[in-house]
């Protein structure tokens, strides 16, 4: 059985694998691609510390920082030099403050760009080899830059049953004989956007009640293998 990775990987990862008498294919990454899946690589790791907070998980984490640090010519000293200014002039994290809210004048013009910048640098790094996992924490990523992370699951949950119906109206106006109302035959998008607002927003509800939606699929399926289906 082959399995499929289509992910970067410690550099002695194909010497371990071949050691132990398995076969494995991998290519060089060109620059580009290399940052791209140092920052891909940068959110598991930071997801995967956030699972397990351990020595280990933070090692793994530092390691692809300073993989970071090296492909983007960040001098350690000049970071290190950086942070404590910042500290100094800020502070760090001791304190454990949380800020609750600011009053001031709106500028949304800037904060709008900022937000269109920070969605554009996460669409930038999805690509078509991506496993579900990593589509699922692009869409946690992505929900908190859009301000929709503290959305209460039964607002997700009321959203998700309205994409599906969205979905099937879909359907049955473009890949069906059923007659609809003329009025709104133009109210509905191409069923493959109406799929993705599906899945969007099903990864979501999945995030915010913390469920792995390739591990849960994986689990369900290793029953369906040992179920009769009627045909």
């Amino acid at each position: 059985m082959i399995y499929q990775y289509h992910k970067l990987v410690r550099d002695k990862i194909p010497q371990e694998i071949e050691t132990v008498g398995k076969k494995c294919s991998y290519s060089i990454l060109e620059e580009e691609g290399y940052q791209k899946e140092l920052d891909k690589k940068l959110l598991e790791e930071a997801n995967e510390f956030i699972a397990d907070h351990s020595a280990e998980e933070m090692a793994d984490l530092m390691e692809v920082i300073e993989a970071i640090q090296k492909t983007h010519h960040l001098e350690k000293e000049k970071v290190e030099t950086i942070r404590l200014e910042k500290k100094t002039k800020k502070g760090g994290f001791e304190e454990k403050i949380y800020l609750i809210e600011v009053e001031e004048e709106e500028n949304n013009e800037v904060e709008d760009q900022n937000i269109e910048k920070k969605q554009q640098a996460l669409w930038n790094n999805l690509q078509e080899t991506d496993s579900v996992r990593e589509v699922q924490q692009y869409i946690k990523a992505v929900n908190t830059v859009r301000g929709f992370e503290e959305q209460p699951i039964e607002e997700r949950m009321l959203l998700l049953t309205e994409e599906i119906g969205e979905l099937a109206k879909s359907i049955r106006k473009n890949a069906t004989n059923m007659s609809t109302d003329i009025n709104k035959q133009y109210n509905y998008d191409s069923i493959e956007s109406e799929v993705a607002d599906c899945f969007y927003v099903l990864a979501s509800v999945c995030n915010k009640l913390e469920i792995d939606m390739f591990s849960s699929l994986k689990e369900k399926e290793k029953e369906n293998i040992h179920r009769v289906w009627k045909k």
